[in-house]
């Protein structure tokens, strides 16, 4: 019964990529010799695997959702922590929300990893890059290692795809430019995905808003609502 449902979901993560435009193909990773940015990281620095170990948390500010699922975060000098560990058992994906004065990026973890960046345009923001979907794998090897380090390099987060580690868990780590200002994240369950869960809880802006289908080329951002990224603690 494990088995289909995983198969069954991964139809409908597929068909969910498949309607957001996931066209292009992971790249070929030329070497299989792997050193993931995480492995360089101090000890006491969460392990991007998708999995909450025991503790691995505990130095991260704790905040909650509406329905009380968990959010961590933390950073250090050069990198944002980013934990969701939601209430129930259902296979969830993500976004993380960053804003600066000049655009704003939206980190997606469902069956793939994507980056989209978004502009201002007058009253609105205008979508200057679509996602360009990377590491699928449902396997962890050297291989897919070296497609998440070289995602890594280009688009300056890790995380591990929701095939991976635990179904109500994702985790990421965020490369900071320094100029990053605002954070927001949702998530949603992939068996109900028009309840989305958003966080700072009572935002109305993009962050808020049904996407079913794909982000749209323009969107209403009001970033100075979200979470101030001076006030997430330091490690």
């Amino acid at each position: 019964m494990a088995c289909h449902h995983r198969v069954r979901l991964w139809i409908v993560f597929t068909a969910l990529l498949v309607i957001a435009g996931c066209t292009k193909v992971d790249p070929v990773p030329e070497s299989n010799v792997v050193v993931l940015p995480s492995d360089e990281m101090e000890s006491d620095l969460p392990v991007i695997d998708g999995i909450l170990e025991p503790g691995e948390w505990d130095q991260a500010d704790l905040y909650f959702f509406e329905d009380e699922s968990e959010l961590f975060l933390l950073h250090d000098d050069d990198h944002l922590y980013l934990a969701i560990r939601a209430v129930s058992d259902e296979m969830i994906s993500a976004n993380v929300f960053l804003a600066s004065e000049e655009n704003i990026a939206i980190l997606h973890t469902s069956a793939a990893l994507g980056t989209a960046v978004y502009q201002p345009a007058g009253n609105t923001w205008q979508k200057t890059r679509d996602f360009e979907w990377c590491c699928r794998s449902t396997i962890d090897n050297a291989s897919t290692r070296a497609m998440r380090e070289a995602f890594y390099h280009t688009d300056n987060w890790l995380g591990i795809n929701t095939y991976n580690g635990t179904e109500n868990e994702l985790e990421y780590m965020i490369r900071l430019t320094g100029a990053e200002e605002f954070l927001a994240v949702n998530f949603l369950r992939v068996n109900n995905i028009v309840n989305k869960q958003v966080w700072p809880i009572g935002i109305n802006d993009g962050p808020a808003q049904q996407t079913i289908g794909g982000f749209p080329d323009t969107m209403d951002f009001l970033p100075k609502n979200w979470q101030k990224l001076e006030e997430v603690p330091i490690n």
